[in-house]
Order: structure tokens, then sequence, then C-alpha cells
């Protein structure tokens, strides 16, 4: 009996280690669309749905199928419908295991499109010929686009026919994208153009002296040698001009970036702040006589500015550079033109509103006047231009 006791324990321990662990039935199974075919339709064709799902722990008893605007569609893990109204549909799915579980939803999309609605447009052609080209040189876009719709091209292209070519002229590496545009969507394809740089050139020009001067406003007369700009003693107006021999830059050159150096100019008391801003123009500007010899008022928009809120004392330290300048200097570079030239003028009171309130007409104060005047003195300074260029 004692052997036998022995016996039933050993089997009791045998059987207590090998009982399974409990299952923890809580955990939610995964669901997976299979297939979607097709995504895209028209309104009353067929569109087959497939999925699947996967349990640690049970078995998948159940499907659900919902949609954005249809809502519920199916329990079956595979089914077929034909009654998706037209748009674009997000479609869910998930699964149920046999412990009541339901999974997370997944999601997939599919296109009903109206009948006799559009349909997608097709870009069949969008390329650069040449891809590469050098700083200063042309590519061309040709494009080719089947559908409906409208087909843009960015950047600086803009609406474009289905077909077409449009030469281009980066100056830097840039990517062209085309916008195929309808109902049904977007369609987009894009087209790269990289850019070489080419050799900047740089000349530093001084003016020309016996060219430059000072136009007094009162007469008209260019008075050649100094260049100053303000008012004389007597509160006469003064416009300077500068004049710069081009000739050097060939004819052919793309200008690049142009500055004009006038940082060590010298001030003689206060032009600043009291008679404005200091407005540089491409020499178009101020007063002339015309065929009566009577002085009219020349109009022309200004290449630069300096000064605002009535806080500039000084000339700047650094030159003057503004796109304005280089375009100034690139029409005169086509125009086969040997000289450029600035007119430069502190435009008194052109913003600064100083009042004399106690005087009944409301006139505006005077400046500070001094015994040598208030002006700049550009041609102490040794201005310089300095343009750079590239050629083709």
């Amino acid at each position: 009996m004692k052997y036998v006791a022995i016996s039933m324990l050993i089997l009791a321990a045998l059987f207590v280690g090998c009982a399974r662990p409990a299952i923890d039935t809580r955990i939610p199974p995964v669901a997976i669309i299979d297939s979607v075919s097709p995504s895209q339709v028209y309104d009353g064709d067929t569109v087959k749905f497939t999925g699947h799902g996967v349990s640690t722990t049970g078995q998948i008893i159940g499907y659900n199928w919902r949609s954005s605007i249809n809502g519920d569609l199916s329990k079956q893990a595979t089914f077929d419908i034909a009654t998706l109204s037209a748009g674009a549909h997000t479609v869910w799915f998930s699964v149920q295991d046999n412990y009541g579980n339901w999974s997370k939803e997944i999601a997939t999309n599919v296109i009903v499109l109206a009948r006799g609605g559009p349909a997608t447009m097709a870009v069949k052609v969008f390329s650069a010929s040449p891809p590469t080209i050098s700083e200063g040189d042309w590519s061309t876009l040709t494009w080719e686009v089947s559908g409906d719709g409208t087909v843009r091209i960015d950047p600086d292209v803009g609406n474009v026919a289905y077909e077409g070519t449009r030469s281009v002229q980066p100056m830097q590496n840039t990517t062209y994208t085309l916008f195929a545009t309808n109902d049904a969507g977007i369609t987009t394809a894009t087209a790269q153009v990289v850019v070489a740089p080419v050799p900047l050139h740089k000349v530093v020009l001084y003016s020309v002296s016996s060219e430059d001067g000072t136009i007094m406003i009162n007469s008209g007369v260019l008075n050649t040698g100094q260049v100053l700009v303000g008012e004389d003693k007597n509160q006469a107006q003064m416009q300077g001009v500068l004049s710069f021999d081009i000739s050097s830059i060939p004819y052919n050159a793309i200008i690049k970036s142009v500055q004009l150096d006038l940082s060590k100019s010298l001030i003689y008391n206060y032009p600043f702040p009291w008679q404005g801003d200091l407005f540089i123009y491409n020499l178009k500007y101020g007063l002339a006589f015309n065929d009566v010899n009577q002085l009219t008022f020349i109009s022309s928009g200004y290449i630069f500015r300096w000064g605002t809120n009535s806080q500039i004392t000084q000339m700047p330290t650094a030159p003057f550079t503004s796109i304005d300048f280089v375009s100034a200097v690139q029409r005169q570079i086509d125009s086969r033109n040997s000289r450029f030239q600035v007119r430069m003028q502190l435009e008194k009171y052109y913003h600064y509103n100083f009042w004399n309130l106690s005087s009944t007409t409301n006139q505006k104060l005077s400046q500070p006047s001094g015994e040598a005047g208030n002006y700049i003195d550009v041609s102490a300074g040794n201005p310089t231009l300095i343009v750079g260029y590239v050629l083709p």
C-alpha cells in the first residue's frame, strides 16, 4: 500500500505540472483588408471588397464594413456592391472574435464618379529640354495632357493649354510642377531644370568727373566738378548727377548685382532729416527747360531711397543696392548705351511735416540754415559703381 500511495502522488504532481495556463480572452483581434477592386469606378459599377481577421486567442466570427457616405455596407468577409453613391468614400473594416472582442477599424479609399462626369486628367508628357543649362541659358518645357479641366505650371508659368511648349530661364535649380485639375481630382507631374553656375565678373567704375555735376534748380544750370545734393547757403535746391562709363561691360552681359558706393560722402550741416529722404533716380527726374524756356517737372520712378521716419542723420556705411539698380543698368547694356547716369535729390518735405503752428498761413518750417549751406558733397567721397555680371 505504501508503494501505491507514492505512485498516486507522483501522478498527481505530473498532472498539475502539465496543466495549461489561463487564456486572456480580452485581447482583440486584428483586421486586414486584402483587396478593393477597383478602387475607382462610376456609380452603378461593382466594387469587390475582401478582408479577413487574425485572433491569438480565439476564432473570427464577425465582420463589419461601413462607408463615410453610405453607412453600413456588409457583415461578410467578402462581398460585392454596385450601389455606392458618387463621391470619395472612406471605407472602414473591423472583425470580431468568439469572445465578443472587436478589432480596431482600418480604412481604405474608393472614388465613385458620377456617370457623365469628368474622368481624372492624365499627363502624357511633361519634360524640360535640355534638363541642364548654364546660368543665363534657356530650357524648353514641353507638355501634353488629356482630359477636360485646367492645366497650370508653377513656378512663373501659370495657366496653359492642354499641350504646348514654353521657354524658361531659371537662375537656379528649379523643379517645375504641372497641375491638371478637374472635378475628379488633381494629377501632377514634375520636370527639373538644373542650372550650372558660370563665373561672375565684377568691375569697379569711377564716375566721369567731366560729366558729373550739380544742377542748380533755380536756374537749371549744370555746374560740373563738385556733386552736391541739398541746399546752398541761400537755400537754393541742388541736385547731384553722377555719370559712369559702362562701355567695358560686354553688350550681352547678364547683370547680376549693382552697388553704388556713396559711403565716403561728406555731410555739411543738417541736410538730414530736414530735407527728407535721399532719392536716387536713373537720371530722368527733376526740372528741365521746355521748348518755351520754362522749367517743367520730369517724373520717373526712383531706383533707391535712403532715410525714413526723420531718423537718418548720415549716409549709410555700406553701398546702395536694389533690384531696380540691376534692372536699370541692364536696360542701358541692352540698348548699347555707354553711360549709366544717376540723379540724386533730397526731397524736401516729401514725408516730413514740420509745421509752423503759430503762422496764420500754416507754412512748413525751413531747416536750420548755415553760412556753408546744408548739403551732401558726394564728389568728395570718390563715388564708385560696382557691377557684377555673367556672360551667356
